[in-house]
């Protein structure tokens, strides 16, 4: 690791300790029950019929889901993410869900990991969906060096028949490189050998180039692919010196990026929203490699 990836690290240290306090561990409860707390709804029948066409996955962490109209706002205001079928979501209590999905139509399963220490409010990850979910499930990572609970959030869903199994997770940051090889393995083993067509995104929190080659060689030897390499940076925080990361992916598995992209609006999160647009047909051609990434600007 380098030196300045070196300082980076120990500013994350600091901060993680100034921000949650010295007595943390006083305040955290890890929801260890796989079932619940569980916050699901299916009001919303999908208009749509897929005919071959392209579907749009969305992943964004809206940082302690405290500007949850502001994102409503993005997630509204951009065509390049507007109506996504999928939209995976990191760091969410269930009013920040439930409003974003009775705002904008979307059904929706959400588990919390923990009673965050810093807000005394859950938090956790979601997954909303204009298609039916059919099943759901959650995960419990493995956390090596923290006593904060991480998780993964499974659903399978039906669109028109063709059933896509979508994970939203959200990494720890200080986990070695072979703990999150660990963490993958236990996630990709964790989908059932019918389903062909898999979609895993979130905030893997990749802070080095070695964290994201982890990560990349984990999903190729699953043959999963990255839809959303070489989008650059998709988080900035001024604890880090406003330091620009590339912290947040979505891999797939069955089908063939068409596009990616991301938008560039920080007023609801430290993170911005990234997405990508998929198709089931293999033989479907995708843009030009310098045509297919749009970087949405405020």
């Amino acid at each position: 690791m380098d030196k300045i990836s070196l300082i980076y690290i120990f500013l994350l240290l600091i901060s993680s300790i100034t921000l949650n306090g010295c007595s943390m561990h006083r305040y955290l409860y890890n929801y260890t029950n796989l079932t619940k707390p569980r916050y699901a709804s299916q009001n919303f029948t999908t208009t749509r019929n897929y005919q071959n066409e392209d579907i749009k996955i969305l992943s964004y962490n809206i940082k302690y889901a405290k500007r949850i109209d502001k994102a409503i706002t993005i997630l509204k205001k951009y065509e390049t993410i507007k109506d996504a079928d999928i939209i995976l979501l990191q760091e969410m209590d269930k009013e920040g869900v439930q409003k974003i999905a009775d705002t904008l139509k979307y059904n929706y399963v959400y588990y919390p990991a923990v009673v965050h220490p810093l807000h005394k409010k859950d938090f956790g990850n979601a997954i909303l969906s204009k298609w039916p979910i059919i099943n759901d499930q959650k995960i419990i990572l493995p956390h090596f060096n923290s006593n904060k609970q991480r998780i993964a959030v499974g659903a399978t869903i039906d669109i028109d028949g063709k059933k896509v199994m979508a994970f939203s997770l959200h990494l720890g940051i200080f986990v070695k490189p072979d703990q999150r090889k660990i963490i993958m393995d236990g996630i990709i083993s964790a989908i059932p050998a019918d389903i062909e067509h898999c979609v895993i995104g979130g905030d893997f929190n990749t802070f080095t180039k070695k964290d994201r080659k982890n990560i990349q060689d984990a999903f190729m030897a699953a043959d999963f692919k990255s839809a959303t390499t070489d989008l650059g940076w998709t988080n900035k925080n001024w604890a880090l010196l406003n330091r620009k990361n590339t912290l947040d992916h979505i891999y797939i598995r069955g089908m063939k990026t068409v596009a990616k992209g991301k938008v560039i609006d920080r007023s609801a999160s430290d993170h911005i929203p990234i997405w990508t647009d998929l198709n089931f047909e293999e033989t479907k051609q995708p843009l030009d490699d310098k045509e297919n990434i749009l970087a949405t600007k405020n």
